[in-house]
């Protein structure tokens, strides 16, 4: 976790790109990713620019959508967001991510003091760090650690219902081109491990997430499947579950295959999404070792 540092009334945020000094809360906030978005939501402080799935501010995640609507603009694609509309919001700070705006970076800082970490591509304690350094920038650091003792109470409701029946426990998100397996290195598969289960799947080749064959499904061999995927995908998932391979494996076999929203799950960081994810986990009995509902 990054420690902040006081000098001279002003904070030093050490970051995924060195250190910046913030002289003053930021009133002028733009963020470029959910999990920043879902962060001062919480928080109830309102940036002046967000970024979307699409290039509007409509095309945010429907569980931020409440917090976000039109009125708040949108720089753009939250991968490709316009340096443009960024400049002409005039902020005093601007949150990044690691994955998608590195190479942004030093024109993002020309614009603003800007903090890089690591949400996109981050494990969930990455989230809840960010989420607890994010407080302390906006002033509002008690109640960021109240907001923490509350989901830690939640984490461990959940984590209640952890057994080892449920065995090796393989996440991923299913599209038309194949199954993402999330490793236990990645936003929901870490989650998952800190829960108490194996995720069985690692990194690859650096990335937390990767497409895998049949074949690779089937040599993780797990207990319990969770298949991540938005209602439109609703035909591949008849389409893969109808599979010789998966029909041959544990998860299958003792009905455990358990099936979650793809947006709600792969893309629900920060604490009012892990709100949603942990209610899902509670509610379905998806880590109890139980047959799926």
């Amino acid at each position: 976790m990054f420690a902040l540092s006081f000098f001279a009334n002003a904070l030093t945020v050490p970051h995924l790109a060195g250190t910046t000094e913030i002289k003053s809360v930021p009133k002028r906030i733009v963020v470029l990713e959910f999990g920043f978005m879902d962060a001062l939501a919480k928080l109830g402080v309102k940036p002046v620019g967000i970024v979307a799935d699409g290039d509007t501010a409509t095309e945010v995640l429907p569980h931020l959508r409440k917090y976000y609507g039109p009125s708040i603009p949108s720089v753009g694609n939250r991968h490709a967001p316009s340096l443009e509309k960024i400049l002409a919001l005039k902020p005093d700070l601007i949150i990044a991510d690691e994955n998608e705006h590195k190479t942004l970076y030093p024109q993002l800082s020309r614009i603003a003091p800007t903090l890089l970490f690591r949400s996109y591509r981050g494990t969930y304690q990455d989230q809840l760090d960010q989420f607890d350094i994010i407080s302390r920038i906006v002033g509002k650091e008690a109640l960021g650690r109240s907001i923490l003792a509350d989901h830690k109470s939640l984490f461990s409701k959940a984590k209640a219902t952890s057994s080892a029946k449920a065995g090796k426990i393989v996440i991923g998100v299913l599209t038309p081109n194949g199954f993402y397996v999330h490793s236990d290195k990645s936003y929901v598969g870490s989650l998952l491990e800190a829960l108490g289960r194996d995720n069985p799947a690692r990194m690859r080749d650096d990335q937390t997430q990767y497409l895998v064959s049949l074949e690779g499904l089937t040599a993780l061999n797990p207990d319990t499947l969770i298949v991540l995927f938005n209602d439109e995908h609703q035909g591949a998932f008849d389409r893969f579950k109808a599979e010789a391979l998966v029909r041959a494996l544990p998860a299958s076999r003792q009905n455990r295959v358990y099936t979650f929203n793809r947006d709600r799950w792969a893309k629900g960081r920060g604490v009012i999404g892990l709100e949603g994810i942990l209610s899902d986990i509670f509610t379905s009995r998806v880590l109890t070792g139980k047959a799926a509902k």
